[in-house]
């Protein structure tokens, strides 16, 4: 495992998803009651930005089509809703989160 320090606990408020781009990897972290989460930024289904996404609990919502994906295994709950079309979505993918001191650091 090699941890990559991201960004300071105050950086990203309670509730809030921020947008990181780290050795190349896009990435959004959600802070969600005191923990940190961190899940791949473009969904597998056309490329939704996650990190502009919704969060109910450890779900975050992809705002172009509405799948969900859990942030704490990035495995998808919902396909994506066009219309009346629900369609299967691939899992996205989630990264073991630590905090050190009050530094977020992401394992790649």
């Amino acid at each position: 495992m090699a941890f990559i320090d991201v960004a300071a606990v105050d950086d990203i408020p309670a509730g809030a998803i921020k947008p990181f781009t780290v050795d190349g990897n896009e990435i959004a972290i959600a802070h969600l009651g005191g923990s940190f989460y961190a899940i791949g930024r473009k969904c597998p289904h056309l490329g939704g930005d996650l990190s502009k996404g919704s969060l109910d609990g450890t779900t975050i919502i992809c705002p172009r089509h509405h799948a969900r994906f859990d942030l704490t295994t990035g495995k998808c709950l919902a396909g994506a809703k066009i219309g009346p079309l629900k369609l299967s979505v691939k899992d996205a993918t989630a990264y073991p989160v630590r905090v050190e001191g009050r530094r977020i650091q992401v394992d790649l």
